[in-house]
C-alpha cells in the first residue's frame, strides 16, 4: 500500500509542523485490553503498549490530571464512561502514536478508548456526541491540541464471530486462536465493495450530521465486523469540528479491506 505509507509520512509531516502540546488519541482494541470488564468507552489515566503486531513497547506519556479532569467533564455532560487506572494498549493505539508522533512517549497523549470488537459498542452518532464532549473540554484552551483517530475501515474479522468470553490469553494463544477462527468460521464468497468506505469519508469530509445514520446502518453487513472500528474516527472528526480531507484511500478488492488516511481540512488548505 505504497499511497497510504506515503500519506502517513504527509501526515506526520503536518503534525509535526503543528507541534501538538497535547494528543487526544481515540483508539480501538482487539479483545487485548479489556477482559473481565469490557467499557463502551474509557478515558486513561495511565497505559503502557503491548507491543503487538510489531507494535510499540512501553509506557505513554500520559497527563493523568488533565485525563481525570476530561473524564469528570465527559460525566458532567450525560457520557456514561469508565476510567482506566493502567492499561495495557494494543496495536490499534500503538501504531499511530509511533507513526504519527514518533512514539508513545514523545508528547502527552490521553488514550481515549472507544469498543468495536465487543458489545457493547457505540453507534456512529454516539461516537459522534462523545467526541463533541471531548472538543468541548478544550474550548478554552490556548495550547495546541490534536485529535487522533485510529482503526481501518472496511474489513472483516471472523475471529470477532463468536461473543466475547473475557478470557485472557497470551499473546501467542490469542494468535492461534484468530488464526483458527479465522479458518473455520470465514463465509465462502464473502466480499465487500469500497462503497461504505467511500461514503464514509465523505460524510467525514463534511461538518454535516445527517449522513451518521444511513452510513452508522448495519455497518458489519457492509463493511464487515472491522468496519466497526471507524467509531474512533468519527469521534475524532466531531472532537476538531471541521472536515477531514482525505490524503489517500486504497481498496484491496482481493482481501475486501480498505484502508485511509485523513487529516484536517484546514490543515491542507490553511486558513
Amino acid at each position: 500500500m505504497p499511497e497510504i505509507w506515503a500519506a502517513w509520512e504527509q501526515a506526520r509531516g503536518i503534525i509535526d509542523a503543528f507541534d501538538p502540546e497535547l494528543v487526544v488519541l481515540f483508539g480501538i482494541d482487539h479483545r487485548r485490553a479489556f477482559r473481565s470488564v469490557i467499557p463502551s468507552v474509557a478515558v486513561a489515566l495511565e497505559a503502557t503498549a503491548r507491543g503487538d503486531r510489531d507494535g510499540p513497547v512501553g509506557r505513554y506519556r500520559v497527563p493523568s490530571d488533565i485525563a481525570r479532569a476530561l473524564a469528570e467533564h465527559l460525566v458532567a455532560n450525560d457520557i456514561d464512561i469508565a476510567i482506566a487506572y493502567d492499561v495495557a494498549l494494543d496495536h490499534g493505539f500503538g501504531h499511530a502514536a509511533r507513526d504519527l508522533l514518533g512514539g508513545i512517549d514523545t508528547r502527552g497523549i490521553i488514550p481515549v478508548f472507544i469498543n468495536s470488537a465487543s458489545p457493547p459498542a457505540p453507534s456512529l452518532r454516539r461516537a459522534a456526541a462523545i467526541g463533541d464532549v471531548v472538543g468541548s473540554f478544550f474550548d478554552d484552551w490556548t495550547e495546541r491540541v490534536l485529535f487522533i483517530g485510529t482503526g481501518g475501515l472496511t474489513h472483516d474479522l471472523p475471529g470477532f464471530y463468536p461473543a466475547d468470553d473475557g478470557a485472557e490469553l497470551t499473546e501467542d494463544e490469542r494468535i492461534i486462536l484468530y488464526a483458527r477462527l479465522n479458518r473455520e468460521l470465514r463465509v465462502p464468497g464473502l466480499a465487500f465493495g469500497p462503497e461504505w468506505d467511500r461514503a464514509f469519508l465523505a460524510g467525514v469530509g463534511t461538518t454535516d450530521r445527517e449522513w451518521l445514520d444511513e452510513v452508522g446502518r448495519d455497518v458489519s453487513g457492509r463493511a464487515g465486523n472491522g468496519g466497526n472500528e471507524a467509531v474512533s474516527w468519527v469521534a475524532a472528526w466531531a472532537a476538531g469540528g471541521g472536515p477531514l480531507h482525505v490524503l489517500a484511500h486504497r481498496f484491496d478488492a482481493e482481501f475486501s479491506n480498505g484502508a485511509a488516511v485523513a487529516i484536517s481540512s484546514s490543515a491542507v488548505t490553511g486558513p
